[in-house]
């Protein structure tokens, strides 16, 4: 097997065990930070929101740092160190005593973290070109499964143990992640060698303003999808412990709702990834924009946690092929040597609309009750759709 191949592999394994630990607190989160003290309802519901949106936020404000880090010093390290931090920061929530430690944990993680950038860039470095599609395409679905896997391994966890004893556990998945970085992926590094004059190119704040329009139509397209989709996910819990009242293992169920959005999300993925080509990247867009919108309304009527389950996975059919897609029509429209640039900047779309969605989703609940979120995400995916069907054209062929 060459060796790109080989590291691609364990690349995926340890994919699934950093995205697993990081989402495995998903379906408990509310219920411990209630063992913290936090019992106000209105503040439960907020304190929800912020502790899984800023994960994402400080993400996002630090990925240039380690993508930086590891362009010096190599991938393999930047790996390593993310899985690490990230089993170290699960296992810390075991002994907090107030939600503002709990807080500080979560923003850690969220600061330390950073292994699927490192994973790209090594994947992007080491495969031969014509297998780059075959590689993205395989840390892609190792993500999504670990999404998956996360929440319901959780689920479960917190039904059979207390919630403290649940984030050890996870810790372990993590610190197994750095195991298999530090001793089974090989990378043959060598620093790159930027001169002065492409450094100041590339930060200059002019540069922004040479990209074609439809990068920052783009931009809207994703910090909406993430922003209305992710919006709803930190509030499942509480909303299926509504529904499933009198359950004791609702920490399960929470667990299998999750689970089944990114289990009909990876469906999603594999076929649009084989017929978008042939379909329409636009059309498939606006189609998954539309089925998002118009599944979602559904889930804020339900009175039983089923036809919640269905919704769901009926959902995620149409959620999944959200960023694929417009990543494709951002790629198309953009020339291969400005790609890496572009593609920076929607990834800050992708990191604000996953901070900014549950922090607005937590304190809109607190205000105006859990059912109201699912309105608010219907009509701004409806929104996203009028914006992409006014704004966007359907590209013929790739630019080359």
């Amino acid at each position: 097997m060459p060796e790109w191949q080989r590291n691609l592999y364990f690349l995926v394994i340890i994919q699934i065990l950093v995205t697993g630990t990081f989402q495995i607190a998903t379906p408990f989160l509310p219920f411990f930070v209630t063992e913290l003290g936090v019992t106000d309802p209105r503040q439960l519901k907020a304190w929800a929101g912020i502790l899984i949106g800023v994960n994402a936020l400080f993400s996002g404000l630090l990925s240039p740092f380690w993508g930086n880090l590891a362009d010096h010093y190599g991938r393999k390290p930047m790996l390593i160190r993310s899985a690490a931090s990230i089993a170290i920061f699960t296992v810390l929530p075991a002994f907090v005593t107030s939600a503002y430690q709990l807080l500080i944990c979560r923003i850690l993680m969220g600061v330390f973290s950073g292994y699927s950038a490192a994973a790209l860039a090594m994947a992007a470095s080491s495969t031969p070109e014509k297998r780059l599609g075959f590689a993205l395409g395989w840390l892609q679905t190792g993500q999504v499964i670990g999404l998956v896997m996360g929440p319901l391994i959780g689920g479960v966890l917190a039904d059979i143990f207390p919630f403290r004893v649940v984030f050890m556990l996870a810790g372990l998945l993590a610190a197994a992640g750095a195991i298999l970085a530090a001793t089974m992926v090989r990378e043959d590094f060598h620093p790159v060698n930027t001169t002065v004059a492409a450094t100041r190119e590339k930060s200059s704040p002019f540069g922004l303003l040479s990209w074609p329009r439809i990068i920052y139509i783009m931009f809207v397209v994703i910090f909406l999808s993430q922003f209305s989709t992710r919006g709803v996910e930190p509030l499942m819990p509480l909303y299926v412990k509504e529904l499933a009242a009198g359950n004791v293992n609702f920490n399960t169920i929470v667990g299998i709702v999750v689970a089944v959005t990114g289990l009909a999300q990876v469906i999603a993925v594999t076929i649009l990834g084989r017929q978008a080509h042939y379909w329409g990247y636009k059309r498939c867009l606006m189609a998954c924009l539309a089925g998002s919108a118009l599944l979602c309304l559904p889930q804020a009527l339900v009175a039983r946690v089923m036809p919640l389950i269905a919704l769901r996975f009926l959902q995620g059919l149409f959620l999944g092929g959200l960023l694929p897609m417009a990543n494709s029509l951002i790629g198309l429209f953009t020339s291969p040597e400005k790609r890496g640039r572009v593609y920076g900047l929607t990834q800050s779309a992708f990191f604000l609309g996953n901070f900014s969605g549950p922090l607005a989703g937590g304190f809109w609940a607190a205000l105006f009750g859990l059912r109201s979120v699912f309105y608010v995400t219907t009509i701004i995916l409806l929104l996203n759709l009028l914006w992409v069907w006014r704004e966007i054209r359907e590209p013929r062929t790739a630019l080359t």
